[in-house]
């Protein structure tokens, strides 16, 4: 049921109880009136005899409430009636003499119209007071009217208020362009994808998976989500800028490899038999090479042959896998080891196995091992040597005819790595030597990043290293490795990083009684923060410190004491590392009045007037132009005092040698100038 429905039963609910009312009213007198009603409903109204027609504009018509009250009096020996007239039946003035009142009330906004007949035959009752009776009757129905109109009223605020039957009831409302609007509901009913009283605030996709907050309808996805609708996952470090992030894995670009993409390429991936390492591969046991790609030979061929694809082609005389005597196997090589394999008679006293290095003079060596053994494992052998190996079978105190291999040891791990020394720029390494012979070393400084690096050759003798021109306050992987002829021994390895630089070139300038104006060239190592402190030389007053952001290279010191000597410090800060400070002193000048009274007190002679004091601005906004391979444009704004010219001072990164370059000022608000040198150089100025 509708709120028009509801409005109706209230209605004829506020009718019924005020008759009821009405009728306990007329208690029994000596003239009593009993009063019936009938109520018709109709959807048009149609009154003869001039009673107004209303017709609305509205998709319902009007509702009519037709009430026709008959009047009559009971029978007594004063008042007498027997009449009783219908709504339908029409009494005409011949036959009874009636008294018919007639009255309609209707209300435009409500579409609701009341017609009210009451017949009251002239004869029916002559008592005096019935006209009084009739009147209150009448006040009675009129009140029944504004409780019902005050009825509607407030069943009609709860919604659309005094607009609900006024005005276009066609009309819809926009709803911000992104829904339609409901007069049932008396709302917005919203398209896909927006909400709100007016549709103005639109969804987010899929509402962010429940993996963001959605604000302004886009989505801030959870650290580990991304994607309009935070449904796809975040890849570690965002593949650090190397490959494509594909459902949280990377997908790295062909130079890069790791979960992160942050760790440099192997050849050809080390052929899958090897592991990689800062771009270089450490191959298995068996194989060799750059990538891994090559099949090392095993035994080197004892040097009794050549290896191709990890196979031996013997010389003449000797076969096996590594070309030693057919029943004689090398089972595992070490530094200081061989450990031997081989099949013999049964019956066999003991096995004598004979070792000798190569090397003119070696010192030949035997061990013996009982016959039922098929194997032994010779010790304490010098790293690097080749060894002439033979096991002859004793049977009966009489030796058999060897068998022979031609084995070399493995190179040993170097040991004692650490640091002496360590700079912003370089790094002093020691290790322990070895107490055998081979050809050098090789020692290599690669940067944690995997971008660039060192790598130097050493002489056997040396045992330590001062590796220069290193980045400040940047991480390195050290590796020292001994060499002899085409072997390589297992590296060692250490970490370090150099101590970040601070600050230099610190310069004063601008300095006046109370401001003066710091300036110096940042430091190459990321850093956290530029430490700046002052005070007065002596220590008087304390020291006052600055935290400031790393890319300023420049401070205005203020509130300082006139005609006072100041010294200043600047240095870096990365965790709980600080830099070196650089250093300088200043003075500030005299106070205006002090200034005044000395100048008054100093007679100046008469052919020499005084100079006017003159302070020169700082040039601004120093930015780059153009560049070429062996030339860089730089430009600046003019400083507001007037100048001839500007001093250029500038170095290589590397701050190996500054050079100074004098440049005219430009006509105009800036000046330019052009830097040369070689190619790929990286300037400071």
């Amino acid at each position: 049921m509708g709120a028009d429905g509801e409005t109706v039963v209230l209605k004829n609910m506020l009718i019924g109880v005020n008759l009821i009312l009405l009728g306990s009213m007329l208690k029994p007198s000596e003239c009593q009136l009993e009063v019936t009603t009938e109520r018709v409903q109709r959807q048009a109204v149609e009154e003869e005899g001039g009673a107004a027609t209303y017709n609305t504009s509205g998709k319902e018509q009007p509702v009519v409430f037709n009430h026709v009250y008959n009047i009559n009096v009971p029978l007594d020996s004063l008042c007498s009636s027997g009449l009783e007239a219908s709504a339908e039946q029409e009494v005409s003035a011949e036959d009874e003499v009636l008294t018919e009142y007639t009255g309609q009330t209707s209300d435009h906004e409500s579409q609701v119209t009341f017609t009210h007949r009451i017949n009251l035959p002239r004869k029916a009752c002559p008592c005096a007071s019935s006209a009084q009776v009739l009147q209150e009757l009448l006040s009675r129905i009129e009140m029944l009217e504004r409780e019902v109109s005050v009825l509607r009223d407030q069943c009609t605020s709860n919604c659309c208020q005094e607009s609900a039957a006024t005005g276009q009831l066609d009309y819809i409302p926009h709803c911000s362009g992104h829904g339609n609007f409901s007069l049932e509901s008396c709302g917005c009913i919203c398209d896909q994808g927006w909400f709100g009283k007016n549709c103005s605030e639109p969804y987010c996709p899929l509402g962010c998976s429940s993996r963001g907050v959605c604000v302004d309808g886009q989505c801030i996805c959870d650290s580990e989500y991304s994607g309009d609708d935070c449904s796809e996952l975040r890849c570690p470090t965002d593949c650090s800028s190397r490959g494509l992030c594909v459902d949280g894995e990377c997908i790295c670009e062909e130079a890069y490899t790791g979960e992160d993409c942050s760790e440099l390429r192997c050849p050809g991936d080390c052929s899958g038999k090897g592991r990689c390492t800062n771009g270089t591969c450490l191959c298995q046991e068996g194989y060799t090479g750059e990538d891994c790609g090559q099949q090392r030979c095993l035994n080197a061929c004892s040097g009794r042959g050549h290896c191709q694809e990890g196979l031996c082609f013997c010389e003449e005389g000797y076969q096996g896998p590594d070309c030693s005597a057919e029943d004689l196997r090398v089972a595992g090589i070490s530094d200081r080891s061989i450990e031997l394999e081989w099949d013999g008679p049964m019956a066999v006293t003991e096995y004598v196995i004979s070792y000798q290095p190569t090397a003119l003079g070696g010192l030949q060596l035997q061990q013996r091992v009982p016959g039922d053994w098929s194997g032994v494992t010779i010790s304490e052998l010098e790293p690097g040597l080749t060894y002439n190996i033979s096991v002859y079978a004793v049977i009966s105190n009489i030796l058999s005819l060897p068998i022979t291999a031609k084995v070399a040891t493995h190179l040993s791990t170097p040991q004692g790595l650490q640091f002496k020394t360590i700079t912003e720029t370089t790094v002093e390494v020691q290790w322990e030597p070895f107490s055998f012979s081979f050809d050098g070393w090789e020692i290599s400084f690669i940067p944690k990043n995997n971008e660039g690096g060192v790598i130097a050759q050493l002489p056997s003798d040396v045992t330590s290293f001062n590796q220069t021109g290193l980045k400040p306050g940047e991480e390195y992987t050290v590796n020292v490795v001994a060499l002899k002829e085409q072997a390589r021994s297992p590296p060692t390895s250490a970490s370090v990083s150099t101590v970040i630089d601070g600050p230099t070139h610190i310069l004063v300038r601008d300095v006046s009684d109370t401001v003066a104006f710091v300036e110096w060239t940042p430091p190459r190592a990321k850093v956290d923060f530029i430490l700046l402190k002052y005070g007065l030389v002596g220590g008087e007053g304390g020291k006052t410190t600055f935290r400031l952001q790393p890319p300023l290279s420049q401070y205005s010191v203020q509130a300082l004491r006139p005609g006072s000597q100041y010294e200043v410090w600047v240095s870096a800060v990365r965790g709980t590392n600080e830099s070196e400070s650089t250093t300088t002193q200043f003075t500030t000048g005299a106070h205006q009045a002090d200034r005044l009274a000395d100048k008054q007190q100093q007679p100046v002679p008469p052919s020499c007037p005084p100079l006017p004091e003159a302070e020169i601005d700082a040039p601004k906004n120093l930015r780059r132009g153009s560049r070429t391979a062996t030339s860089l444009d730089l430009e600046w704004d003019n400083s507001e005092a007037e100048v001839q010219e500007y001093k250029i001072v500038y170095s290589t990164l590397a701050g190996e040698q500054y050079h100074e370059l004098l440049v005219p000022k430009g006509i105009g608000p800036t000046t330019r100038a052009t830097l040369t040198g070689s190619p790929t150089t990286l300037f400071t100025s």
